[in-house]
């Protein structure tokens, strides 16, 4: 009988040490983990796609709420840089919820929101969360560098949403291959919306984007030229043809065209002269007169510059031209 015990007794103590020294292998694993995700925390260092689930359930366990905030920031950029199904677009979301709900003081907080609100925007076509966020971080982050891009994609969407819901899904689809650098894409949602919604402003829009891309992207000021025009023929009280109509005398001057340059730089003098860059036509029709050969009308149009937009950047030069042009004039 007394072996029997003794046996057992044997036997528990074992699977005792055995226990003991499993639990202490995996307390030692842990902390290996945390140390790891800490030295990735005081590095920034993204973590791979394969291993967010590991890293993303050891960050919980930090008491510390900024490490839990950075990290959780550092998983949504590794997802944010891959090709994400459906789930991880999800969670994706969800992080960006979470830190803008729990972290507020997060450093990186206003990227959050215009990421949050870009998902929104692009992939789920929710175009009223899109403006919530976006708001958020107009009222709450002023001094965002977000700020320009918010603005004018609020304008954006407040103009065309819910009447051109439709149109609008295709311009966030045009505006993600955008981003994307895959022009051809983007070019073919635009031409869409113009061929499929031809009334409505979001064709005003695509046909402005669409000279953006072949005059700054694509290198063709031919097809450029072709798409401005049309918005301002087509559309004039369109809140992008004073930007159009300065872009097609840029256009022309690019091409060497300068009788052409100067009557539309003063058609948008004509139809937009309180608009943005004014003193910029005026100092480019003279440069237009100087290729001419023009140095009357050139030394006028510099003057006209001196005069009425003291404050323009373009002032010193403009004096310099007026003292050479006011010799040879003589």
């Amino acid at each position: 009988m007394m072996p029997i015990i003794i046996i057992a007794v044997l036997i528990i103590a074992v699977v005792a040490l055995v226990f003991i020294v499993r639990k202490l292998s995996l307390q030692k694993k842990k902390i290996e983990e945390i140390m790891q995700v800490e030295k990735m925390l005081e590095t920034e260092k993204l973590p791979p796609g394969s291993e967010t689930a590991n890293f993303e359930k050891t960050l919980r366990e930090l008491p510390d709420e900024n490490k839990r905030a950075l990290g959780l920031y550092l998983i949504t950029e590794t997802l944010f840089h891959k090709n994400k199904n459906e789930s991880e677009l999800k969670h994706l979301r969800d992080i960006y919820f979470e830190l803008t709900e729990k972290y507020g003081n997060f450093k990186k907080i206003d990227e959050v929101l215009f990421k949050l609100a870009n998902i929104y925007f692009f992939d789920y076509f929710n175009f009223i969360e899109s403006i919530k966020y976006y708001e958020k971080l107009l009222k709450e982050y002023p001094n965002s560098k977000w700020i320009k891009v918010i603005s004018e994609r609020l304008t954006l969407i407040k103009s065309a949403y819910p009447n051109e819901e439709p149109a609008l899904k295709k311009y966030a689809l045009a505006e993600k291959h955008f981003e994307a650098q895959d022009f051809d894409k983007t070019i073919e949602h635009l031409q869409f919306i113009i061929n499929t919604y031809p009334n409505t402003k979001l064709a005003g829009t695509a046909y402005y984007f669409l000279g953006d891309i072949f005059f700054f992207k694509k290198t063709n000021p031919t097809m450029a030229l072709e798409y401005y025009s049309k918005l301002a023929e087509k559309m004039p009280a369109h809140r992008n043809t004073g930007s159009a109509q300065f872009k097609i005398a840029e256009t022309y001057r690019k091409l060497r065209k300068p009788n052409e340059a100067i009557v539309a730089y003063k058609k948008f003098l004509e139809n937009f002269n309180d608009f943005q860059y004014t003193d910029y036509a005026q100092y480019y029709i003279g440069q237009c007169y100087e290729e001419l050969k023009d140095w009357t009308l050139a030394l006028r149009t510099y003057k006209f510059l001196v005069a009425n937009y003291p404050e323009s950047i373009w002032i010193g030069i403009a004096t310099s031209k007026i003292k050479n042009l006011e010799n040879m004039v003589k």
